[in-house]
């Protein structure tokens, strides 16, 4: 673990109008711990059920696909059709085809994804989608228009991240604009949210019309154009507010900073958060991101994503903020702490607090090159009394990584999703953890279930997991269409 960077380096500016509204076009409604990582698997882990047999991509397109486990790892096959859920969103290719970025279970145990697709065959761009499907995955058609709400901001790009449903049973989505070319010395990104109710509509008491699209960068000035970015990965719940964590920067451009901000209910900016309205994250001048976040029971926020604390060294990142967005020094000296874990690329990208609020974890990744990286994991009590982190290497020899995380509501046991390379084939890969870091061998083959979908598949992977009501496991992800 370094500890040695400068902290928050810049402060923000934040502007007059904090939020502004474009025409909107929508459907429907310390260190690598003091343990050893335990020793990774063979890469002989049976598959967890029959599935389909694993089916060949048809095109270049992708559909997104919800797959179901039982507690002991077994594939649910009473969930979708023989165990799989797939959705697709329409076609596309390439940066257009389908994505989905996050998944959550609403008090019914139905599941809300949120990603994109491409808008229509016309353009380029993405459409942010929420869907939403019954809780044995067959599609909820009575949320917004056949079961997905479609959000058009001006025909620019929407971009999805990570999104929730709120205690009320309100879905908030998180993600960014991506402007003109034109806007600033290059496409300065926006801060995107948008708030629907239970039924899939956007919500007219959130921001203009549901959706805020916000500058928190942008120059007082009206002649000066040259006002930087922002965007969020994530919008956390705290008691009544929403803190985002992503990336950005103040100037036109040059290297990024992991900033997070406040925004009331209603949708506007809060400038009591952190600085002059921001946290801003800067270790030495290069690029820092925030990926996603939790909010504790006690209103601290946890963050995760990457920093670099060295040239050419990019780190896993935590960091914990009081409840106003001030550096919790109690969880270490500047209020974050990076993790080495030994190779070039390293990043948390998910985030989960435990529903008793004594633990949290991240999930992501060690990399050394695009096909050779290892799953990532972190666990640690929010007293700060016990910590693991660590590589936790799903295969011997197999490309592999973390995208997601959750906890066991029945106990403190973390699900960590994500996928296995075999091959040149990828597979949906879900592990259960102890909070020490070692594997549960009663849950899967050696505590790894995994499930191929698309055989000599390459973009399949699993970036969301959720545990429903009863204890099964819930991944989501996607695949190449069949």
């Amino acid at each position: 673990m370094h500890n040695t960077a400068k902290g928050s380096g810049r402060k923000a500016m934040l502007a007059g109008a904090l939020v502004l509204a474009l025409p909107l076009g929508f459907m429907g409604g310390c260190s690598h711990g003091t343990k050893q990582s335990p020793p990774p698997p063979s890469n002989n882990i049976p598959e967890a059920g029959p599935g389909d047999g694993g089916t060949p991509p048809a095109t270049d397109d992708t559909d997104l696909a919800v797959v179901r486990f039982n507690t002991d790892g077994t594939l649910d096959t009473r969930f979708g059709t023989n165990g799989i859920a797939t959705v697709d969103l329409g076609a596309g290719i390439a940066i257009s085809r389908d994505t989905l970025w996050s998944m959550d279970k609403d008090a019914s145990n139905r599941l809300v994804l949120f990603g994109g697709r491409k808008s229509d065959p016309n353009r380029a761009d993405l459409d942010y989608v929420v869907t939403r499907l019954t809780a044995n995955g067959t599609p909820d058609t009575s949320f917004a228009t056949n079961g997905i709400h479609t959000l058009n901001v001006s025909n620019l790009s929407d971009q999805a991240r990570n999104g929730y449903v709120q205690p009320d049973g309100k879905i908030m989505a998180a993600g960014y604009l991506s402007q003109p070319t034109g806007v600033g010395a290059q496409a300065a990104n926006r801060i995107l949210l948008h708030r629907l109710d239970d039924s899939g509509k956007l919500d007219p008491s959130f921001g203009s019309k549901g959706v805020v699209n916000s500058a928190p960068f942008k120059s007082s000035d009206p002649d000066n154009v040259e006002w930087g970015m922002a965007e969020a990965y994530a919008a956390g719940y705290q008691s009544g507010s929403y803190v985002t964590t992503g990336y950005g920067r103040t100037a036109p451009s040059g290297t990024v900073d992991l900033v997070s901000f406040r925004y009331t209910s209603a949708g506007r900016l809060d400038p009591s958060w952190g600085t002059n309205g921001a946290y801003v994250l800067n270790l030495t001048g290069a690029d820092d991101r925030g990926r996603d976040l939790s909010i504790l029971k006690d209103d601290r926020v946890f963050m995760v994503g990457s920093a670099t604390p060295a040239p050419s060294n990019i780190d896993a990142l935590a960091v914990m903020l009081q409840p106003n967005g001030q550096p919790d020094t109690g969880f270490a000296p500047q209020g974050y702490k990076t993790y080495d874990f030994g190779r070039a690329d390293e990043a948390f990208f998910d985030a989960a607090i435990s529903p008793d609020g004594a633990w949290v974890a991240a999930a992501g990744y060690s990399a050394a090159s695009a096909t050779d990286s290892d799953a990532a994991l972190l666990v640690r009590s929010t007293a700060g009394t016990a910590e693991f982190s660590g590589v936790v290497s799903l295969s011997e020899t197999g490309n592999n990584r973390f995208w997601s995380i959750a906890f066991n509501p029945a106990s403190t046991q973390v699900y960590a999703a994500g996928f296995i390379t075999e091959n040149g084939d990828s597979h949906f890969a879900v592990a259960r953890y102890n909070t020490d870091g070692t594997l549960d061998t009663t849950f899967g083959t050696n505590g790894i279930a995994k499930l191929n979908i698309v055989t000599a598949g390459t973009l399949e992977t699993a970036r969301a997991v959720t545990v429903q009501s009863d204890g099964k496991i819930v991944v989501a992800g996607i695949i190449e269409k069949r």
